[in-house]
C-alpha cells in the first residue's frame, strides 16, 4: 500500500495563534484544520459552531419558487400530485419527506408517489409508468433522485399537457437537461446554489423547507432525519452543508419518533437513544431499506416510513431484515462466480477497466457486486446482466481519483443510456455492443492512467512527532461524521515499540507500543497470519493510523486503529 501526505496547506496567521493559544492545540492537529480547508479565523468558527449553524436558503436555486408556485397552484386548485422517485434508500427517503409533509402538514390527500420496479422498469422515467399516472388523473408530476437526463419521457408529459417538476442530483447524460420540465431543482447544473454535493434527498429536502416557507409552517428539523438517511447511503461528498444535514439528522434518529425508524433500528440491533454514526446507516440501516428495491419493490421501504403504525412497522422490518439476509447471500454468491470469471482473463498491465456480463445474475446487486470486484482487483468495475427487453445492463463502481462518469460518456456511442457520479454509474447498452464499450472505456483510460494509479493509497494527514492527548482528539467532534469527502484522519509515527500483543476474536489484534515516553493503546482488524508473524514484543515499526476516544465504564482512553505498518529495518 502507498503512503501519501497531503499537501502542506497554508494557514492563516491569526488562525495559527488562536487554535494554539486559546485551545492549546498542537501542530499536528493544526495541519488536519489546513488540510481539510479550515485555513482561516472565519471558517474555523463556522466549523465550531457547525451545530447552529443555517443551511444555504432553499431559494438559491433558481427555479425552487417555480416549483413552489406551481405546487402551490396545484394545492389550491386540488390536482392529484404524484412523486415519482427511485428505488434506492436516497429515493426513498426523498420521496417520504415530501410525501409525509404534504399528507400531515398541509393535510393534502391528493399526494401519491410511484417507484418503478428495479428489474421490470429499471432506473427512471418510462413512458409506460407515466402514461398510467397520468391516466390516473395526475395533474402534477415532482421527481425525486432522477428525471435529469429524461428528456424524451419529460416530452411525453408535455404532450399530454402535465407539469413535471425535476429534483435531482445526478449529473445530466449528454450535458444537457430536459428542455420541457416545467422547473429544475439540481445543484450540479444551477449556477446559484452554493452547495453541488446534496444527495436526492439533499435536495428533496430543500424543496421541503421552500414549501414549509411558503405555507408558513415551521418545521424546525422535522424530516431532516431522511434527508440524512439518503445523504450517507448515497455516499456523497460530506462538505459543509451534507455535514449539518447528517450531524442534525443523526440526532433526530437518536430519538426518533417515527414508527418505521423505531422498528428498523430495533431489527437492526440498534438501541434506542444510541448515538448514530454513518456505520449504523451506511452499514446497518441503509442496507435493510436498500433490500426492499434490490430483491422485491421499494414501496415496502416508503411503506416502513409512512405507515403511522407501530405493529405494521415491526413487521415491515422484520420482513426488510429477511430480505437483506436474503440480499447477502446472493451477492455473496454472485461475487463469487464474478471473481472466478475476472480472474482468468484478468491483466494487470492491459485491463485498466473490468468488465463482467452473465445474463443470469439479479440486477438487484450488482452495484454490490461490481464494488467488491472494485475491491478485490483495484480497478474500476462493472457488472452486468440481461433486461427483459432483450438490452444488458448493470452497474459500475469506481476509485477513488478515477472518474467512471467521465470515462463512460466517452464511449456514450455504444451506450442506450446511461448516468451516475464520478464514483459510481449505471448503464445500458445493446449485447452487440458489450466488448466494443468495454475496449473503448478501457482505451480512455489507459491514455490518461497508469498500472501505479491503481495501487491502494492511504492518504496521511500528517506526521505526529509530539504526545497525543485526549483533549486535542475530542477537537474532531466538529468535523464529523466522517464519510465521503470527509474522511476520518489519518497520522502516522515511526519506529514504535511493540511490547504486549494480544489476539482477540473476530481477528482482533491488540497491542501497545511506545513512542517517545508515552505508551498507546493499537487495535488492528482482519489480521492474517502475517501479520502474527510481524507485530511481536520488541519489534519496531512506522505506522498509519487514526485516533478516537473509547469510553468504557465511564473512562475515556485513547485507541489508535492501525491502517498500515513497516516492519523498521534498523
Amino acid at each position: 500500500m502507498k503512503w501519501k501526505y497531503r499537501e502542506k496547506a497554508v494557514m492563516e496567521e491569526a488562525l495559527i495563534r488562536e487554535l494554539k493559544d486559546a485551545m492549546g492545540l498542537p501542530d499536528y492537529m493544526l495541519a488536519v484544520f489546513a488540510g481539510r480547508g479550515i485555513d482561516t479565523v472565519e471558517k474555523a468558527r463556522d466549523m465550531f459552531n457547525i451545530d447552529s449553524a443555517p443551511l444555504n436558503s432553499p431559494y438559491l436555486f433558481e427555479d425552487m419558487k417555480k416549483a413552489v408556485d406551481r405546487i402551490e397552484y396545484a394545492v389550491k386548485k386540488g390536482e392529484k400530485i404524484v412523486i415519482y422517485g427511485d428505488y434506492d434508500v436516497d429515493g426513498v427517503t426523498a420521496i417520504v419527506q415530501l410525501y409525509l409533509f404534504f399528507r400531515d402538514r398541509l393535510k393534502y390527500k391528493k399526494i401519491d408517489y410511484y417507484i418503478p420496479h428495479r428489474q421490470d422498469e429499471g432506473y427512471g422515467l418510462n413512458v409506460e409508468a407515466l402514461g398510467a399516472i397520468i391516466s390516473g388523473g395526475a395533474g402534477l408530476i415532482v421527481t425525486v433522485d432522477c428525471g435529469i437526463s429524461a428528456k424524451k419521457e419529460v416530452e411525453f408529459c408535455s404532450s399530454k399537457g402535465i407539469d413535471v417538476i425535476i429534483t435531482d442530483h445526478h449529473i445530466p447524460e449528454g450535458g444537457t437537461i430536459p428542455g420541457g420540465a416545467f422547473a429544475v431543482i439540481n445543484p450540479r447544473v444551477s449556477l446559484t446554489y452554493p452547495d453541488k454535493d446534496l444527495s436526492g434527498a439533499g435536495v428533496s429536502y430543500k424543496l421541503v423547507c421552500a414549501l414549509a416557507e411558503r405555507f408558513k409552517i415551521d418545521i424546525k428539523d422535522e424530516y431532516i432525519e431522511f434527508a440524512a438517511l439518503g445523504t450517507i447511503a448515497d455516499i456523497v461528498p460530506l462538505s459543509r452543508e451534507n455535514r449539518i444535514i447528517a450531524r442534525r439528522g443523526f440526532k433526530k434518529i437518536e430519538k426518533t419518533t417515527n414508527h418505521g425508524l423505531i422498528s428498523l433500528k430495533a431489527v437492526s440491533g440498534i438501541k434506542e437513544g444510541a448515538p448514530i454514526s454513518t456505520f449504523h446507516v451506511g452499514f446497518m440501516l441503509g442496507p435493510r431499506i436498500n433490500a426492499a428495491g434490490r430483491l422485491e419493490h421499494a414501496n415496502k421501504a416508503v411503506e416502513l416510513f409512512i405507515c403511522g403504525d407501530a405493529q405494521r412497522a415491526a413487521v415491515i422490518s422484520g420482513e426488510l431484515n429477511s430480505v437483506n439476509d436474503e440480499r447477502k447471500s446472493l451477492t455473496n454468491r454472485t461475487f463469487e462466480q464474478a471473481q472466478k470469471a475476472v480472474e482468468k482473463k484478468f491483466r494487470p498491465d492491459d485491463d485498466f477497466v473490468i468488465t463482467v456480463y452473465d445474463p443470469r445474475w439479479n440486477a438487484g446487486i450488482l452495484g454490490l457486486v461490481a464494488s467488491k470486484i472494485q475491491k478485490a482487483f483495484s480497478r474500476p468495475a462493472f457488472v452486468i446482466t440481461k433486461s427483459d427487453d432483450g438490452l444488458i445492463h448493470g452497474s459500475a463502481r469506481s476509485l477513488r481519483g478515477i472518474n467512471i462518469f467521465e470515462a463512460i460518456s466517452s464511449a456514450g456511442q455504444y451506450l442506450e443510456r446511461y448516468g451516475g457520479h464520478k464514483m459510481a454509474a449505471g448503464v445500458t447498452l445493446k449485447e452487440e455492443n458489450f466488448e466494443k464499450f468495454s475496449a473503448a472505456v478501457n482505451s480512455f483510460l489507459k491514455d490518461r492512467l497508469t498500472a501505479a494509479d491503481f495501487e491502494e493509497e492511504l492518504l496521511i494527514d500528517c506526521p505526529v512527532t509530539e504526545n497525543v492527548a485526549i483533549k486535542d482528539i475530542r477537537a474532531f467532534e466538529m468535523f464529523q461524521p466522517w464519510g465521503e469527502g470527509n474522511p476520518r484522519p489519518l497520522f502516522s509515527m515511526t519506529a514504535v515499540e511493540v511490547r504486549e500483543v494480544k489476539l482477540m476474536k473476530s481477528n482482533t489484534m491488540k497491542f501497545y507500543a511506545k513512542s517517545g515516553a508515552k505508551y498507546y493503546n493499537f487495535i488492528m482488524f482482519g489480521y492474517g497470519d502475517g501479520d502474527v508473524s510481524e507485530v511481536k514484543p520488541g519489534v519496531f515499526l512506522d505506522v498509519v493510523f487514526s485516533p478516537s476516544i473509547n469510553v468504557w465504564r465511564d473512562e475515556e482512553s485513547l485507541v489508535f486503529t492501525l491502517e498500515d505498518y513497516k516492519v523498521c529495518t534498523q
